[in-house]
């Protein structure tokens, strides 16, 4: 009797539960054991759309499960790993279960990939994702790699994380354009911040056009290009944004190694020579 004593305590009911997760089929979970992932790159979710998926899965039910994991840290509860917006719409339906798959072989980025691929991610959203990646060890080349970017995007990105609150706002209430207008915005508030702040504060439309005028017109390129510009009242415009394979740059007024080259100043603080056929032309900007 004595060697069985311990059989006593054994779980049937979990051993089935757990054979059950591991087949990756679908089962029924309580909605109320299953919580939001609070690193989940998506913070912010358009709820028009949310409330139209929840009428979709009204009529024609859930079609594809939500996939979760164990939380470690709360017994008998679970995180969200892919689906979330199927998990709100279903609550705003007050079901009390949902399809979930359980799968503990949670990766982060594979998380971040679906949310950029299914649908536009804000911003200021990745650029909180791409902090935590770096506080976890991560270096900008391994993120840029794994999310399949250019390291001119993840640099870009990063400088949004401290970026001031009027910048953030602008950016989040779309008055700000896109990253790259946001990016020489932050960059110019470090010198300038009173000027940047009241900028922003005012009724103006911003462009990356006005951006890129703006900056040049309030700092414009000292020696003789700013003695020029304050001869004739007009910019100096000194250098030229652009792209090259997807990367923003600045490219300066030299050759690089040889006449068909240009020396380009990427976001990520990388100089290199650039064969002249792969630049695209962008706007004149002074720097």
């Amino acid at each position: 009797m004595g060697q069985f004593e311990a059989l006593k305590d054994f779980d049937v009911a979990a051993l089935g539960r757990n054979a059950s997760a591991s087949t990756g089929k679908p089962r029924d979970l309580p909605v109320a054991r299953i919580e939001r992932d609070p690193d989940n790159i998506r913070k912010s979710f358009d709820e028009a759309a949310v409330i139209q998926l929840a009428e979709t899965i009204k009529a024609d039910g859930l079609l594809q499960a939500i996939t979760v994991r164990r939380n470690v840290h709360k017994k008998d509860y679970f995180l969200i790993s892919y689906g979330e917006r199927r998990f709100r719409a279903v609550c705003l339906l007050g079901h009390p279960t949902i399809a979930a798959v359980i799968d503990d072989n949670f990766d982060p980025y594979r998380q971040a990939i679906e949310n950029l691929q299914r649908e536009e991610l804000d911003p200021l959203d990745i650029a909180d994702w791409v902090e935590k990646r770096e506080a976890a060890g991560d270096s900008r080349i391994t993120i840029a790699k794994r999310l399949g970017k250019p390291k001119s995007y993840i640099s870009e990105i990063a400088l949004l994380i401290k970026a001031p609150p009027a910048i953030r706002e602008a950016f989040r209430s779309r008055r700000i354009p896109d990253i790259r207008s946001a990016y020489l915005l932050a960059r110019r508030y470090d010198v300038d911040p009173a000027g940047v702040t009241t900028w922003l504060n005012g009724d103006s439309p911003i462009t990356r056009r006005i951006v890129a005028k703006t900056l040049a017109e309030s700092h414009p390129a000292p020696g003789a290009a700013r003695t020029a510009a304050s001869r004739t009242g007009t910019p100096s415009w000194n250098s030229l944004a652009v792209q090259v394979a997807g990367r923003e740059g600045t490219m300066m007024l030299k050759p690089g190694q040889r006449p068909t080259q240009a020396t380009v100043q990427f976001a990520d603080g990388s100089q290199e020579a650039v064969a002249l056929s792969k630049i695209r032309l962008k706007t004149w900007m002074a720097v």
